[in-house]
């Protein structure tokens, strides 16, 4: 789920019949049961693809013949009761609609217990294998075969072929050690809910669809021919997972799930000899600069850039092969001691740094130069700090540096490079527009 997608967090609810007195206090669930004797518990979750699955019916039906539903609320959270003695369930998400758009088809999850249970794109591949390929196998399967179905060995079973799966798509996808898709809590913005952004993306990104996706992950197939990881980082000053594949039609595929400007992708061609990528066509973006084997790279836009550029560096990705230099000594040695080449709007340049009492200068091969001050370098001078309470202020400029080497395991020389993002909005305009105001990326590389 995106932040700006969500209003509040992910609602709480306890287990045990004091919470409930009655049904139509849950949220305006509504069930109907057996097993009566049994006390009231409920199960309560996110439906979510990437955004909340808003005004969605979130249906279940229980081993024991129990039935139950209700409907999202804007947060993508549902709650209903059933009896303790329902279990295990299966649940699915129809209607509703998720980023302003109706959601294309429904979604599966399983309940083996009372509390969490999410519905989202991942549950769904989780129940899809559950149902050898077909993730409505469960919605009119028997009481018995819910019961020998929904087991614990069958659901991590299920979720290692899962986590197989997604871990060849673009980016390498993963989930986080001890989040289980199905019942842990999630909450906006976090890594285990950016990563529903992040699926929904490479999904797009490798030409499948969610059934297609059931299927291969059922089957034990790969969902693209290879898969590659990298950090990219963007304007204002944020960073997500994203990466490239070769897809299963043979194309590379560039994925960015961007959480202010959503899921970007674009064709590729990688360069036999050396690995680096150019642009197949123009959109959506107009430029790329690919280097080291494609181990880092800038992805520009068309719109304003500096001087009369009419695009602009939007993208900076870095492989894991590189790391972040983080102690200022190194830092300060490595930029002062290596001549450099900068790619601003998919440019390239030159720059020389000299040192200062509190920082560094940055002088490009037109004469103009920059200070670059030694919080830049540094986590503590963080945007977020820098900025206003509605963010950063009309024509103030914030531009933070990272520094990052990479040393080839062959010839052993390394590699350093500077990620700088730079927000500056337009002095006559609150709204952040990216196509318009001066938010620019700037790579640099040690020769």
């Amino acid at each position: 789920m995106q932040k700006n997608k969500l209003n509040t967090g992910i609602t709480k609810f306890a287990l045990g019949a004091s919470m409930c007195a009655a049904l139509v206090a849950c949220g305006g669930g509504n069930s109907s049961n057996s097993g009566t004797s049994s006390p009231s518990v409920t199960t309560n979750g996110t439906a979510a693809v990437g955004s909340a699955i808003v005004g969605g019916t979130v249906s279940l039906k229980c081993a024991s013949g129990a039935t139950a539903s209700a409907t999202t609320a804007a947060d993508g959270t549902y709650s209903v009761t059933l009896k303790s003695a329902d279990y295990p369930c299966v649940a699915q998400v129809s209607g509703g609609q998720a980023n302003g758009a109706a959601l294309a088809s429904a979604l599966h999850s399983v309940a083996s217990a009372p509390g969490t249970t999410n519905v989202t794109p991942l549950t769904d591949l989780i129940v899809g294998v559950l149902g050898n390929g077909n993730a409505a196998a469960l919605d009119g399967a028997t009481s018995s075969t819910l019961s020998s179905t929904i087991t614990a060995e069958n659901l991590a079973s299920a979720l290692t072929k899962v986590q197989t799966a997604i871990a060849t798509l673009p980016g390498k996808l993963t989930i986080a050690s001890g989040f289980n898709p199905l019942n842990s809590q999630f909450g906006v913005g976090d890594a285990n809910d950016a990563l529903l952004d992040q699926y929904a993306a490479a999904l797009n990104a490798a030409g499948l669809t969610q059934a297609d996706a059931v299927t291969h992950t059922a089957g034990g197939q790969e969902l693209t021919l290879a898969a590659f990881s990298t950090t990219a980082f963007t304007t204002p000053y944020t960073s997500f997972s994203a990466g490239w594949s070769n897809n299963l039609d043979g194309k590379t595929v560039l994925s960015i799930p961007d959480p202010l400007r959503g899921a970007l992708s674009a064709e590729v061609s990688a360069d036999a000899t050396t690995g680096n990528l150019t642009l197949v066509g123009t959109t959506p973006f107009t430029g790329i600069v690919s280097l080291l084997g494609n181990r880092v790279g800038t992805l520009c836009v068309s719109g304003k850039g500096q001087a009369s550029n009419a695009q602009h560096s939007l993208y900076i990705y870095v492989s894991p092969d590189f790391t972040q230099v983080t102690d200022l000594a190194e830092i300060k040695s490595a930029l002062l001691n290596n001549s450099w080449e900068t790619y601003e709007d998919c440019t390239k340049d030159s720059i020389t740094y000299t040192t200062t009492a509190t920082g560094l200068i940055v002088t490009y091969s037109d004469g103009s130069s920059d200070a670059v001050a030694d919080a830049d370098f540094s986590e503590a001078g963080n945007v977020e700090a820098r900025q206003t309470a509605s963010g950063v202020a009309i024509g103030t400029s914030v531009a933070r540096s990272r520094l990052y080497k990479y040393t080839d395991p062959n010839s052993r020389k390394t590699t350093y490079a500077t990620v700088e993002t730079s927000s500056d909005k337009d002095s006559t305009d609150l709204a952040y527009d990216p196509t318009k105001d001066l938010n620019n990326v700037i790579l640099s590389i040690s020769q």
